[in-house]
């Protein structure tokens, strides 16, 4: 066996162990919602992460939270989410208007709109949580595949948060498993050499 094709075989390894390292931690955060460990109940408080407007991922992530708050009419909803370049609206307003089209009271409903990626998404929306005196538990909505990132990163910004995951959307899920595989691994491995502390929003 060549220098090459050993060298070719151990990328190859190296890629599947990393796929299925991924891979797991997705199917693990996205299981059934249980209570929190730390607090003992399930958060009064959904945080519902956006993602591009008018897509079949958003819709789904917006039916998950009208399902889940007409079921605990005593949960509030922070729609988190800014506005792309190629939107006319922030995904914030956008998932706002949706869950309100199906019946969810507005005044539930406060915003994060100055978001632009999953850590500000989750930091910005403990501000808003902690300005609304609520504690520091939460459940994230987001698609599936993205449960455990989101999960991970927020604990990393301070909150006890669990996930509740939203259905993957079908046509384009290998497109969105291949880049959270990476994403997840950028994460951890921007974790592991950047960032050794948990980080607290200031008040």
């Amino acid at each position: 066996m060549t220098l090459l094709a050993i060298f070719i075989y151990i990328l190859f390894s190296l890629l599947v162990f990393a796929f299925a390292i991924a891979t797991g931690a997705m199917l693990f955060a996205a299981r059934r919602l249980q209570p929190d460990r730390i607090t003992g109940h399930i958060p009064d408080t959904l945080i519902l992460l956006g993602c591009k407007i008018r897509t079949r991922s958003i819709e789904s992530r917006i039916r998950t939270a009208a399902d889940w708050m007409k079921d605990h009419p005593d949960t509030i909803c922070i729609c988190s989410g800014g506005q792309g370049k190629d939107e006319d609206i922030s995904e914030a307003e956008y998932m706002k208007e949706g869950l309100t089209a199906q019946g969810i009271d507005w005044k539930r409903l406060p915003m994060e709109r100055n978001s632009t990626n999953t850590r500000e998404n989750l930091a910005l929306s403990h501000r808003v949580i902690a300005s609304l005196g609520r504690g520091d538990s939460a459940i994230i909505i987001t698609s599936a595949f993205h449960c455990y990132r989101a999960v991970f990163l927020g604990r990393r910004e301070g909150l006890h948060c669990l996930a509740l995951p939203a259905p993957n959307p079908r046509k384009s899920f290998l497109f969105f498993y291949a880049r959270e595989v990476v994403a997840i691994w950028v994460t951890w491995l921007g974790e592991f050499f950047f960032r050794s502390n948990y980080r607290r929003p200031k008040s």
